[in-house]
């Protein structure tokens, strides 16, 4: 099993899709029928224990996850293709990048964690992992400007995608990520996108990222918190395509 949830669109330009932590590919739902799917292909990612990859086995830290994503790229055929990521998503397709730079010929991260790790003080780390009993507090804070029916969403497609052993795994892979020195060979256009109200992902946390980067932009995005696809759904796929296509052009800005 290749891990892709689904293929959409019939556009030359492809779009690797990796999700974050607390869900699987379905967290994209909201922005499916707002991209361009005449210019672009878009491959939808499960992790190994999400979704329609559930019955894989978990990958192992960061680097498994980058390893699971361009082995699905390869089922594709795929031999050249953008990434887009979301979250811990985010951080493996800067690894990805930095893996394979000959395959990867841009990168948007939405929201992403540190290729530093993200070191959580005992209780902050407890608190994390004993989330999954009830997600919907923690999602609260991190994104605001969800509504009541798409916090639902993302709890109930949380709970029907994965299981606790996968929440607690990958919450060990993205705190403990570690390859932040291979960046400095990082040549593919980059764009870092956090939003305006995420308390967790801010400018700052993503400052040495985006100073480690040769080609790397750092943008925010108004009226959105750690979920900006769901929160403010058309203006983030404006940002990525953007990016994408500007990229495409030999422009890194967006």
């Amino acid at each position: 099993m290749n891990g892709i949830a689904a293929v959409e669109g019939s556009g030359a330009q492809r779009v690797l899709v990796l999700h974050g932590w607390a869900l699987d590919s379905k967290v994209w739902l909201d922005t499916r029928a707002l991209i361009d799917h005449t210019r672009f292909t878009y491959a939808y990612f499960d992790f190994p224990g999400y979704g329609s990859n559930r019955s894989a086995t978990l990958a192992d830290g960061m680097e498994g996850m980058a390893a699971s994503a361009l082995a699905a790229a390869a089922s594709l055929g795929w031999d050249h293709f953008d990434i887009l990521g979301h979250s811990m998503g985010g951080a493996t397709a800067l690894r990805v990048a930095t893996l394979a730079p000959e395959r990867v010929s841009a990168v948007v991260a939405l929201t992403p964690v540190s290729p530093q790790g993200t070191p959580l003080d005992e209780a902050t780390y407890e608190s994390f992992k004993s989330a999954w009993a009830d997600p919907s507090p923690v999602l609260r804070g991190l994104a605001p400007h969800l509504t009541a029916e798409q916090l639902d969403n993302i709890v109930g497609y949380s709970r029907a995608t994965m299981n606790q052993s996968v929440w607690e795994a990958y919450l060990e892979n993205w705190t403990k990520a570690d390859f932040f020195n291979t960046l400095k060979n990082c040549s593919t256009p980059v764009t870092l996108a956090y939003g305006d109200s995420d308390p967790f992902v801010t400018a700052e946390y993503l400052s040495n990222t985006a100073s480690s980067l040769s080609s790397g932009t750092l943008v925010a995005i108004d009226n959105a918190g750690h979920y900006p696809m769901v929160e403010n759904s058309r203006e983030t796929v404006r940002l990525w395509e953007s990016a994408f296509i500007q990229a495409s052009k030999g422009v890194n800005n967006v």
